[in-house]
Protein backbone atom coordinates (compact mmCIF):
# COMPACT_ATOMS: atom_id res chain seq x y z
CA UNK A 1 0.00 0.00 0.00
CA UNK A 2 1.39 3.60 -1.24
CA UNK A 3 0.18 6.91 0.30
CA UNK A 4 1.30 9.83 -0.76
CA UNK A 5 3.11 13.04 1.58
CA UNK A 6 4.47 16.39 1.19
CA UNK A 7 8.30 14.92 0.87
CA UNK A 8 6.90 12.36 -1.88
CA UNK A 9 5.63 8.45 -1.32
CA UNK A 10 5.83 6.53 2.01
CA UNK A 11 5.66 2.78 1.59
CA UNK A 12 3.10 2.00 4.66
CA UNK A 13 4.22 -1.87 4.01
CA UNK A 14 7.54 -1.19 4.79
CA UNK A 15 7.18 1.49 7.43
CA UNK A 16 4.83 -1.09 9.19
CA UNK A 17 7.06 -4.00 9.06
CA UNK A 18 9.79 -1.74 10.40
CA UNK A 19 7.69 -1.20 13.25
CA UNK A 20 6.41 -4.63 14.01
CA UNK A 21 10.07 -5.91 13.87
CA UNK A 22 11.09 -3.10 16.70
CA UNK A 23 8.32 -4.25 18.66
CA UNK A 24 9.00 -8.11 18.03
CA UNK A 25 12.86 -7.75 19.18
CA UNK A 26 11.55 -5.95 22.51
CA UNK A 27 9.14 -8.68 23.08
CA UNK A 28 11.85 -11.54 22.43
CA UNK A 29 13.96 -9.37 24.91
CA UNK A 30 11.71 -9.62 27.24
CA UNK A 31 10.95 -13.08 26.78
CA UNK A 32 14.56 -13.62 26.82
CA UNK A 33 14.64 -11.70 30.20
CA UNK A 34 11.92 -13.79 31.90
CA UNK A 35 13.06 -17.06 30.66
CA UNK A 36 16.05 -17.11 32.87
CA UNK A 37 14.09 -16.78 36.27
CA UNK A 38 13.01 -20.49 34.95
CA UNK A 39 16.24 -22.18 36.44
CA UNK A 40 18.12 -23.83 38.88
CA UNK A 41 21.46 -24.06 40.44
CA UNK A 42 23.73 -27.06 39.66
CA UNK A 43 27.51 -26.14 40.71
CA UNK A 44 28.60 -22.70 39.87
CA UNK A 45 26.21 -22.82 36.97
CA UNK A 46 22.25 -23.25 36.74
CA UNK A 47 19.90 -24.59 34.44
CA UNK A 48 17.54 -22.73 32.43
CA UNK A 49 15.35 -22.22 29.49
CA UNK A 50 16.72 -18.93 28.38
CA UNK A 51 19.23 -20.11 25.28
CA UNK A 52 16.54 -21.70 23.63
CA UNK A 53 14.58 -17.89 23.45
CA UNK A 54 17.93 -16.85 22.53
CA UNK A 55 18.01 -19.02 19.37
CA UNK A 56 14.36 -18.53 18.99
CA UNK A 57 15.27 -14.78 18.63
CA UNK A 58 17.79 -15.00 16.23
CA UNK A 59 15.40 -17.70 13.97
CA UNK A 60 12.82 -15.33 13.97
CA UNK A 61 14.35 -11.75 13.86
CA UNK A 62 17.26 -12.69 11.67
CA UNK A 63 21.29 -12.06 13.39
CA UNK A 64 21.40 -8.36 14.36
CA UNK A 65 17.67 -7.64 16.12
CA UNK A 66 17.77 -11.61 17.20
CA UNK A 67 21.22 -10.64 18.25
CA UNK A 68 19.92 -7.59 20.18
CA UNK A 69 17.17 -9.24 21.86
CA UNK A 70 19.14 -12.31 23.49
CA UNK A 71 21.92 -10.03 24.13
CA UNK A 72 19.56 -7.64 25.42
CA UNK A 73 17.43 -9.75 27.41
CA UNK A 74 20.40 -11.63 28.94
CA UNK A 75 22.19 -8.45 30.13
CA UNK A 76 19.21 -6.94 31.94
CA UNK A 77 18.54 -10.12 34.04
CA UNK A 78 22.43 -9.77 34.96
CA UNK A 79 21.62 -6.57 35.92
CA UNK A 80 18.83 -7.59 37.93
CA UNK A 81 21.15 -9.82 40.08
CA UNK A 82 24.11 -8.16 41.86
CA UNK A 83 26.11 -11.54 41.90
CA UNK A 84 26.09 -11.21 37.99
CA UNK A 85 25.32 -7.58 37.52
CA UNK A 86 29.37 -6.86 36.92
CA UNK A 87 29.72 -9.62 34.11
CA UNK A 88 26.25 -7.90 31.96
CA UNK A 89 28.51 -6.52 28.76
CA UNK A 90 30.08 -10.06 28.57
CA UNK A 91 26.54 -12.05 28.63
CA UNK A 92 25.35 -9.30 26.42
CA UNK A 93 28.36 -10.34 23.56
CA UNK A 94 27.74 -14.01 24.87
CA UNK A 95 23.58 -14.26 23.76
CA UNK A 96 23.75 -11.92 21.51
CA UNK A 97 26.82 -13.81 19.45
CA UNK A 98 24.98 -17.34 19.82
CA UNK A 99 21.85 -15.82 18.41
CA UNK A 100 23.59 -14.04 16.05
CA UNK A 101 25.66 -17.13 14.90
CA UNK A 102 21.83 -19.23 14.53
CA UNK A 103 20.30 -16.27 12.73
CA UNK A 104 23.03 -16.10 10.01
CA UNK A 105 23.16 -19.58 9.64
CA UNK A 106 19.54 -20.15 9.09
CA UNK A 107 18.73 -17.21 6.77
CA UNK A 108 21.24 -18.11 4.87
CA UNK A 109 18.32 -19.36 2.27
CA UNK A 110 15.04 -17.79 2.14
CA UNK A 111 12.80 -21.24 2.61
CA UNK A 112 15.65 -23.22 5.36
CA UNK A 113 15.13 -26.74 5.11
CA UNK A 114 14.56 -28.55 8.75
CA UNK A 115 18.49 -29.93 8.97
CA UNK A 116 19.72 -26.20 8.45
CA UNK A 117 17.02 -25.18 11.21
CA UNK A 118 18.84 -27.87 13.26
CA UNK A 119 22.34 -26.82 12.27
CA UNK A 120 22.04 -23.42 13.18
CA UNK A 121 20.60 -23.94 16.76
CA UNK A 122 23.67 -26.51 17.38
CA UNK A 123 26.29 -23.94 16.36
CA UNK A 124 24.19 -21.52 17.63
CA UNK A 125 24.50 -23.29 21.00
CA UNK A 126 28.14 -24.33 20.61
CA UNK A 127 29.53 -20.85 20.15
CA UNK A 128 27.71 -19.84 23.50
CA UNK A 129 29.35 -22.62 25.17
CA UNK A 130 32.85 -21.74 23.96
CA UNK A 131 32.56 -17.90 25.06
CA UNK A 132 30.85 -18.90 27.83
CA UNK A 133 33.77 -21.91 29.27
CA UNK A 134 36.40 -19.26 27.92
CA UNK A 135 35.04 -16.02 30.32
CA UNK A 136 34.90 -18.92 32.79
CA UNK A 137 38.24 -19.66 32.82
CA UNK A 138 39.56 -16.55 32.48
CA UNK A 139 37.82 -15.65 35.70
CA UNK A 140 39.05 -18.84 37.34
CA UNK A 141 42.95 -18.76 36.46
CA UNK A 142 43.23 -14.76 36.31
CA UNK A 143 40.56 -12.34 38.14
CA UNK A 144 39.08 -14.77 40.94
CA UNK A 145 42.06 -17.08 41.23
CA UNK A 146 41.06 -20.21 42.51
CA UNK A 147 43.47 -23.23 43.20
CA UNK A 148 44.34 -24.94 39.86
CA UNK A 149 43.92 -28.21 40.37
CA UNK A 150 40.40 -27.04 40.95
CA UNK A 151 39.67 -24.80 37.67
CA UNK A 152 39.26 -28.24 35.68
CA UNK A 153 36.65 -29.81 37.67
CA UNK A 154 34.75 -26.32 37.77
CA UNK A 155 35.12 -26.16 34.49
CA UNK A 156 33.75 -29.83 34.20
CA UNK A 157 30.73 -28.85 36.15
CA UNK A 158 30.03 -25.63 34.16
CA UNK A 159 30.08 -27.30 30.77
CA UNK A 160 27.68 -30.49 32.11
CA UNK A 161 25.30 -27.35 32.66
CA UNK A 162 25.61 -25.62 29.49
CA UNK A 163 25.32 -29.42 27.73
CA UNK A 164 21.74 -29.53 29.50
CA UNK A 165 21.16 -26.30 28.29
CA UNK A 166 22.13 -26.57 24.73
CA UNK A 167 20.15 -29.80 24.62
CA UNK A 168 17.15 -28.28 26.10
CA UNK A 169 17.65 -25.45 23.12
CA UNK A 170 18.92 -27.13 20.27
CA UNK A 171 15.59 -29.60 20.65
CA UNK A 172 12.59 -27.03 21.69
CA UNK A 173 13.83 -23.75 19.69
CA UNK A 174 13.48 -25.07 16.21
CA UNK A 175 10.18 -26.65 16.91
CA UNK A 176 8.45 -23.22 18.39
CA UNK A 177 10.46 -21.94 15.21
CA UNK A 178 8.51 -23.71 12.68
CA UNK A 179 5.51 -23.59 14.37
CA UNK A 180 5.32 -19.99 14.54
CA UNK A 181 7.21 -19.18 11.19
CA UNK A 182 3.94 -19.78 8.39
CA UNK A 183 1.92 -17.39 10.58
CA UNK A 184 4.36 -14.92 11.23
CA UNK A 185 5.43 -15.63 7.22
CA UNK A 186 1.84 -15.08 6.50
CA UNK A 187 1.35 -10.89 8.67
CA UNK A 188 4.57 -10.41 7.02
CA UNK A 189 6.53 -9.63 10.14
CA UNK A 190 9.04 -12.90 10.13
CA UNK A 191 12.83 -11.56 9.38
CA UNK A 192 13.53 -12.24 5.60
CA UNK A 193 17.11 -12.42 4.37
CA UNK A 194 17.68 -8.70 2.36
CA UNK A 195 18.16 -9.37 -1.48
CA UNK A 196 21.33 -9.40 -2.43
CA UNK A 197 22.51 -6.10 -4.51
Amino acid sequence: MVKYAQGGVINVQNKNKALYSLVFTALLSALVFASNYISFPIGQSRIHVANAVCLLAGMLLGPVNGGIAAGLGSALFDLSFPAYAAEWWITFINKAAMAMICGSIIHRTEKPQKRLIYISAFAGSITYIFLYLFKSFIQLRFITPVPANTIGPTLLTMLGASLVNAIFAILVAPLVYMALEPALKAANILYSKPPEK
